[in-house]
C-alpha cells in the first residue's frame, strides 16, 4: 500500500512539473529572443540617470471599493467601472539623490486618462508634492507609451529617516473603462550627487584648493 502511494504522489509531482514548465514555455514563446549585455550599467555616476521602475502591478487601489482588473495580454491594470479612482505605491530612492523626471507608462489613445502624482510623506503625514501630470493623447497605431513632466524637477531627497516616496496613479472619470485606457508602470529618474567638501583635507596631498578635493573626499 505504501508503495502505491509513493507511486501516486511521484506521478502528481511530475504531472505538476510538466505542467509548470509548459506554462513557463507558452510565456517565453511570446517574447521576441535578442542577445544580452555582460556590461553593467553605470549606476555610480553625478551625471547618468538610475530609473527606478515600478510595474502596475506593484500599485494597489487606494481602497477596497475600486472594482478594477488586469489585460490579460500585458497585465496593465485599469478601472472597471465608473467614476474612476486611484492605485497606490511607494518607491525607495537614495538620501542625497535628485528626482528629474517621472516617466507615466499607459495605453491612452484620447488623452488625459490617467494622473500621476508623486509625494513625499514624513511619519506625522505631512507631505510635499513633487510633480503631477496628465498623460497625452497617443497615436491610435501605438497607444501605449511613456508621458514625462515638461521640465526637470530638480527635487532632493533630503532625507529617509521618516520620509517615504509616494506614488499615486489615478484613472479619471473621463477614461474608457473596458480596457482600451490602462497603465503599465511609473518610472522614477534620478541621479546621485557629490556630498559638500569638509572644511579641512583628509589628504596631505589633496588641498582643499584642489579641483577635485570635493570628490576625492
Amino acid at each position: 500500500m505504501g508503495h502505491v502511494l509513493y507511486r501516486s504522489a511521484v506521478l502528481v509531482l511530475a504531472a505538476a512539473l510538466v505542467s509548470g514548465v509548459a506554462q513557463a514555455e507558452s510565456r517565453r514563446s511570446r517574447a521576441v529572443s535578442s542577445p544580452g549585455s555582460t556590461e553593467r550599467p553605470e549606476t555610480f555616476g553625478v551625471v547618468d540617470y538610475t530609473v527606478t521602475s515600478l510595474s502596475d502591478l506593484a500599485f494597489t487601489p487606494f481602497d477596497n471599493t475600486l472594482a478594477y482588473t488586469a489585460n490579460p495580454d500585458d497585465y496593465f491594470r485599469y478601472v472597471t467601472n465608473g467614476g474612476g479612482g486611484s492605485f497606490v505605491t511607494g518607491a525607495v530612492i537614495p538620501t542625497g539623490a535628485v528626482i528629474d523626471w517621472i516617466g507615466l507608462g499607459s495605453c491612452d489613445t484620447a488623452g488625459a486618462g490617467f494622473t500621476v502624482l508623486v509625494y513625499e510623506f514624513d511619519d506625522a503625514a505631512n507631505f510635499t508634492q513633487v510633480t503631477e501630470f496628465d498623460s497625452t493623447a497617443h497615436d491610435a497605431g501605438a497607444p501605449c507609451g511613456t508621458d514625462f513632466n515638461a521640465a526637470a524637477l530638480g527635487y532632493e531627497v533630503d532625507d529617509n529617516s521618516r520620509h517615504t516616496i509616494q506614488v499615486e496613479v489615478a484613472q479619471n472619470d473621463t477614461a474608457a473603462t473596458d480596457g482600451t485606457a490602462r497603465f503599465s508602470s511609473v518610472e522614477i529618474w534620478w541621479h546621485r550627487q557629490v556630498s559638500p567638501a569638509p572644511g579641512t583635507a583628509t589628504f596631505n596631498d589633496v588641498p582643499t584648493d584642489h579641483p577635485f578635493f570635493q570628490y576625492i573626499e
